[in-house]
């Protein structure tokens, strides 16, 4: 591709990145929308509420905590293979960054190379510097990738394809240029960048309930702004008050309304300049109109409300059913992202040093939920199906139990028979007679 290209396409994509920080803004708690208002007369307070910061740590830490996802493989190849890899580049850690992009941005980018020195390495790009370039197919496929970044007064732009990288650089004001000494081939046999998704159509969780989310930091906002005006028109009263003559404990007048707010017995033009107190503000509707609002929020999140002290006190199956939309969003999620982990083995595997893609499809990426869980219900659901008649097996009960009670059914099983006695004979050493 020409310099001329490259820099057409980097001018399309700026726009963009004002999409991707407003929110990444959201995401870390600096709501945009609050943030961004034209000032207003004092008090002109901001107060971002961080819904979706809190939102973005209850689902990563669900389906994306350090451990959540495995690999296993009945032939051995991946542990003799990849495993190592994944060690070096902190696997999990990446993972879990692919996913936080992807609920924040809707998609997120991972890039690999391979060095004769460190191996092979793989590494999140953030996604304002992402410029993917897709076949016209009606199943697009990534056929080249752009990654674009500033560096001080120098532009950088690295563009790869399905056998080399070239990379541009150009100074403030000036052209792109080809860096011949900075480009080479990658022997990845396809674009070494991965591309990670939780929704068909490459949205993310939370731009849906934005304007939900503004309207309550609005509310909040203005609760702040009216509690202020209540805190100045105290402070005005000082020039209707005694601020010389002190009591026997040292205080003037204005240092009391100062310390306790208490205007009793101060006189009648006091009471008269401090009317603005007595404005009668509906709390209960302030109060009852933002527990509407949070409520929604955490619904068309399809996210459990962790304020809801009724949750937290329901029974197993009760927040079975609470929890249930909230799951089938995971299980939706899982099926797209699955298909991103599944990618970045057959991008190592399929590499010239490599050259394993067979052995790549013996894989298999299993997730574990993260949730708290109720054993003693699970206890005694087992213990009911174990007596009396045998409806299911003693391997099928054991699973019930999470992985960190019982990692592995079938060792518990033979554990659960070593520690069984024999059955002793009661007739052994008896003597038996014909009689």
């Amino acid at each position: 591709m020409d310099a001329q290209t490259i820099e057409k396409l980097i001018k399309e994509h700026q726009p963009l990145t004002t999409r991707y920080f407003d929110q990444k803004a959201y995401k870390i708690g600096e709501n945009a929308a609050i943030q961004q208002l034209n000032p207003k007369p004092a008090p002109d307070n901001r107060i971002p509420v961080p819904f979706i910061r809190r939102a973005t740590k209850l689902i990563k830490g669900y389906f994306a905590k350090v451990g959540s996802i495995t690999y296993t493989d009945s032939t051995g190849w991946f542990e003799e293979t990849l495993a190592d890899v994944f060690d070096s580049n902190d696997e999990e850690l990446e993972t879990a960054s692919m996913f936080e992009d992807a609920i924040c941005y809707g998609k997120a980018f991972e890039l690999h190379w391979y060095d004769k020195d460190d191996g092979f390495q793989f590494c999140v790009i953030p996604v304002s510097q992402c410029i993917p370039i897709y076949s016209d197919d009606l199943k697009k496929k990534l056929i080249a990738f752009i990654w674009y970044r500033e560096n001080g007064d120098e532009e950088l732009a690295t563009y790869y394809d399905s056998s080399e990288y070239l990379e541009y650089r150009k100074k403030k004001g000036g052209k792109f240029e080809a860096v011949k000494e900075s480009s080479g081939t990658h022997l990845y046999n396809r674009v070494p960048v991965l591309e990670a998704n939780i929704d068909r159509d490459g949205r993310n969780v939370f731009d849906h309930c934005l304007p939900l989310i503004d309207m309550y930091d609005k509310i909040i906002s203005e609760v702040g702004n009216e509690h202020e005006k209540f805190a100045n028109s105290i402070l005005l009263l000082r020039d209707y008050l005694d601020s010389v003559n002190k009591d026997e404990n040292g205080l003037t007048d204005a240092d009391k309304v100062n310390l306790w707010r208490v205007m009793d017995k101060l006189g009648d033009n006091v009471r008269d300049a401090a009317a603005y107190l007595e404005r009668n503000v509906n709390d209960t509707f302030i109060s009852n109109t933002l527990d509407r609002y949070e409520r929604l929020i955490y619904e068309m999140l399809c996210l459990f409300n962790p304020n809801d002290d009724a949750f937290a006190t329901s029974s197993g199956i009760a927040q079975a059913y609470k929890l249930l939309g909230f799951e089938y969003l995971i299980a939706d999620m899982e099926s797209y992202f699955a298909k991103f982990l599944y990618d970045r083995i057959r991008l190592i595997a399929g590499h010239s040093v490599i050259n394993s893609l067979e052995d790549a499809s013996s894989v298999t990426v299993s997730f574990k939920r993260n949730l708290p869980f109720d054993i003693e219900s699970t206890a005694s659901i087992v213990a009911t199906l174990s007596g009396g008649e045998k409806v299911v097996s003693k391997a099928t009960l054991l699973k019930m139990f999470p992985s960190t009670i019982i990692a592995d059914v079938e060792a518990e099983l033979e554990a659960v028979k070593a520690e069984t006695p024999a059955p002793t004979d009661p007739f052994m050493g008896a003597e038996w007679s014909s009689n």
